[in-house]
């Protein structure tokens, strides 16, 4: 096998992720790109996970964690009460 060098091995493998994702239909794509995030976000510590949160919504931070830390999620009453 042939010893690439790096600008060579990063064009083999930029190549390679075209034809990956030019294979993928959308329901893949997007389910790729949830999953990545999940990742990403997951490893985020508390602080790192406001700020990119904030960048994105600056008051989002404060609904998605009521959202968590309500005792009793608030729920609709199926009859209308």
């Amino acid at each position: 096998m042939a010893k690439l060098t790096s600008t060579q091995h990063n064009e083999v493998a930029e190549q390679f992720a075209e034809l990956v994702v030019d294979g993928m239909d959308m329901k893949t794509l997007v389910q790729y790109v949830y999953d990545d995030l999940i990742e990403y976000y997951e490893k985020c510590d508390q602080e790192e996970l406001r700020e990119q949160i904030d960048n994105y919504d600056e008051d989002l931070y404060d609904e998605l964690l009521d959202n968590i830390t309500q005792q009793y999620p608030k729920q609709v009453n199926q009859f209308g009460n």
